[in-house]
């Protein structure tokens, strides 16, 4: 297999993690991705995979910087009064990504 042809994400499903992720790391949490493997505790829909994709895109961009650079940007929404998640510039740039996947699925 060439490199290009390689695949560019995994999504692993891991139902057990359920619980102990949404008791330690976000009440809502669905899945977390770690460079390009994404990890959830049940099947993602087409909008929530595209908010995952592009996590993996920011990982391909930072490399593992992208995780000091996300608890930073956290911290930086938490102290500007904001909400850790919500207001993180990342969570923000994967909310659009859903958003639009969820727009060409309604049309």
């Amino acid at each position: 297999m060439k490199k290009t042809d390689e695949p560019k994400h995994s999504v692993v499903v891991v139902p057990w993690l359920k619980r102990p992720m949404q008791r330690f790391v976000l009440k809502n949490w669905t899945a977390i991705t770690i460079g390009s493997r994404i990890i959830s505790w049940r099947a993602l829909d087409t909008v929530e995979l595209a908010h995952e994709l592009a996590h993996v895109e920011q990982w391909k961009h930072y490399g593992l910087s992208f995780i000091a650079r996300y608890f930073l940007e956290s911290r930086r929404a938490a102290t500007g009064g904001g909400d850790r998640y919500r207001d993180n510039k990342f969570e923000r740039e994967a909310a659009e990504a859903g958003e639009k996947a969820r727009k060409r699925e309604s049309s």
